[in-house]
Order: C-alpha cells, then structure tokens, then sequence
C-alpha cells in the first residue's frame, strides 16, 4: 500500500470514529431497561365486578359505602358497608364483595350471608396502594346487584404491594 493511500485510510478512519463518538452513527437497536412499575388499571376490577353481576344491571341505591375522603394510614383504610334496604324473607342480602380498582389485587373483601342473618353490614379495615376509587356491590336473594361507589385519597407511604 503507498503512503498517501495508507493516509487516505488513516483519515477515513479517523474521521468514521469522530462521527461514531458525537452519536451520528446508527448505533444497534437494544433493548431497554426500566425500573418503573406498571401503571396500574381497573380492568381487573372491571372484570370482577361484571363476574359478580352475572350479567345484572348494577342499581345505584339501597346499598351504602362509608370511607374516609383522605385515607391517613393508606395500610389500614376504614370502610363501612351497609344494605339500606329491608332485609325480608323474600329479600335479603346473599353476597357483598368490596374491590379497590387500583390494588394489584382489587378484590378486597368477600362476605356471604344468609337470610337468617338479619342484616347485611360489614366494616373492615383495607389496605391500599394509592388513591382510588372503591366500589361496593351487593347480590340480593331476588337477583338484583346493588352498587356503591366512592373515591378515597390516601397519604403516602401505601403498602406498596
């Protein structure tokens, strides 16, 4: 090889990595690597709630849902639920189901009763990751769903499960 074809290599070369070293360069597709958390969604708790209606339209009345607007201790959230309707012979309360759209885990509590229990309230105390919505239903004996819907803040510092 002569010297100015040796020179002429030497520079292409050099001016090749000067283009690589600023980025101009295609550089190989490489996957990427996160450390965020998924997002959480409320298809989950979608899908339990139509489970749990089979198909029954949910009524926005008779069942009541008692919370906190801000949710202090997000690992220990007071929650209150409560059929408002006369529990009867021919109509009581089978099934109540609490669900937390956002947990990973969304439903949150399940209760049967029967119709010698009299009554149909419950309160628990629920863990929760962040703030959301919470959602009660109810199925009672005759068929019909009852649902109950609120939104709760809750302050940092969530279970983080």
């Amino acid at each position: 090889m002569s010297d100015p074809d040796r020179r002429r290599l030497l520079a292409g070369g050099a001016s090749l990595a000067g283009i690589a070293a600023l980025g101009l360069c295609p550089a190989p597709a490489r996957a990427q690597s996160s450390l965020a958390m998924p997002q959480p969604d409320s298809a989950e708790a979608d899908r339990l709630a139509a489970e749990f209606a089979d198909g029954a339209e949910p009524l926005a009345e008779g069942l009541t849902l008692d919370l906190p607007a801000l949710g202090d201790n997000p690992a220990a959230v007071p929650v209150r639920v409560h059929v408002t309707e006369p529990i009867t012979e021919a109509s009581w309360c089978e099934e109540i189901i609490l669900i937390a759209d956002l947990n990973p885990k969304p439903l949150a509590c399940r209760f049967r009763f029967t119709a010698a229990t009299g009554s149909a309230d419950v309160a628990v105390r629920v863990r929760l990751i962040q703030s959301m919505p919470i959602r009660a239903y109810a199925r009672m004996s005759d068929g019909r769903v009852l649902m109950a819907r609120q939104d709760i803040t809750v302050a940092a510092g969530g279970c983080g499960l």
